[in-house]
């Protein structure tokens, strides 16, 4: 239970603070002046910690102090965001459809089984792009049935990634028993020539240009996951090639052994991020940090706000549903506590990452929990 009034901040009074003017700044708990400077005169542990600290209460100030320009500048930004994703995700598409081509050419001319590999991992990527920008697409377009959807299709991005992250897993099985079979197989044929080299040589160029560009907007699911891709197939392509290389001039068994190592490469990595999204799917819990801030703004949102029974938040996909009790007196009139949990409400949905938010208004906390889950 926390009640706004009773709030104190403990401080260590040796740590000098930022001095800094509030210029009509709202810090009803003075978090401002909680900030540490000269960073770099602590230890590096220490410095962590405070450097955290001072973000935190950056993002709190932040949150409560947001003008209506702010957030205009902000919905500019995401709408900007939002088509350069647009193009990572299309450009990623192409990108795979000449990979594959590349890569499909290099494989059945050289008879390379690591190769083979590399082709196997592009076909799945083309696959699997064709996924994502199927969900992005549906979750951008396809969102107009608010009766059959009435909360959007937003977590059609989560589900075309985790099928995504299962194909590539999946596929990794395949090439594991295809290169055991190349061990034991009596023969040996392949041939890495200067047209296999070319090929993959402009694959990879093409896989670096855009894995830099989706790097640039890591912070949006679908961007990151392409940036992942990218890399990943950097690291395949190049790592297939010396494969292919060694198996053709020094040691034929090396060729077998380099499409062994993709395929564990690629279930450990793709079945990793499919256990992430599932998780935030499930309905993880957000961070600590993210819950703290919540709390925050629930203490110092309204002076007649008594106490902050309950904050809660969890992830429906890579965004979050949040849920609050507050506690106001028990005279208070109902347009009013309806205004008070309404402007809460609405200032919480405009937190970057929060899908809906429910605030719940009671008048008193010295009860049980009121919301019991049916698999309790």
């Amino acid at each position: 239970m926390v009640r706004p009034a009773s709030i104190q901040i403990e401080v260590l009074p040796e740590v000098p603070r930022l001095s800094i003017g509030s210029g009509g700044e709202k810090d009803p708990l003075g978090l401002r002046s909680k900030l540490v400077a000269n960073l770099d005169d602590y230890h590096q542990k220490t410095r962590e910690f405070y450097a955290r600290q001072n973000d935190f209460i950056e993002q709190c100030l932040s949150s409560m102090n947001q003008c209506d320009a702010l957030r205009q500048r902000r919905e500019a930004e995401l709408h900007a965001q939002d088509v350069k994703v647009r193009i990572a995700s299309y450009g990623s598409l192409i990108a795979n459809i000449v990979l594959f081509g590349l890569q499909l050419y290099t494989a059945i001319s050289s008879k390379s089984l690591s190769l083979f590999a590399t082709m196997a991992d592009s076909f799945m990527d083309l696959l699997s792009s064709a996924t994502l920008v199927y969900a992005g697409w549906v979750t951008r377009y396809r969102a107009d049935n608010s009766y059959k959807y009435p909360v959007g299709k937003r977590r059609t991005l989560g589900v075309g990634i985790v099928i995504f992250s299962t194909l590539m897993a999946g596929l990794s099985i395949q090439l594991l028993i295809e290169s055991i079979r190349g061990l034991t197989s009596p023969k040996h044929d392949q041939n890495v020539s200067a047209a296999n080299i070319a090929c993959i040589a402009i694959a990879l160029g093409a896989k670096l240009l855009m894995l830099g560009y989706c790097w640039t907007l890591r912070q949006h699911a679908e961007a990151r996951i392409f940036a992942t891709d990218h890399l990943n197939d950097l690291i395949l392509n190049s790592f297939g090639l010396a494969m292919a290389l060694l198996g053709t001039h020094v040691v034929w068994w090396i060729d077998p052994v380099g499409g062994l190592l993709v395929g564990l490469f690629i279930m450990r990595s793709w079945a990793g991020e499919a256990l992430s999204q599932a998780r935030l799917l499930v309905g993880t819990t957000a961070d600590t940090q993210f819950l703290s801030r919540l709390t925050y703004m629930a203490m110092v949102h309204d002076p007649r706000i008594q106490f902050v029974d309950t904050v809660r938040a969890y992830h429906v996909g890579e965004e979050k549903y949040v849920e609050i009790d507050i506690v106001m007196d028990e005279n208070t009139p109902l347009y009013e506590s309806h205004d008070v949990g309404e402007a809460l409400q609405i200032l919480v949905e405009k937190q970057e990452g929060v899908q809906r938010a429910h605030v719940h208004i009671d008048f008193d906390f010295q009860h049980a929990p009121e919301h019991h889950p049916k698999s309790q």
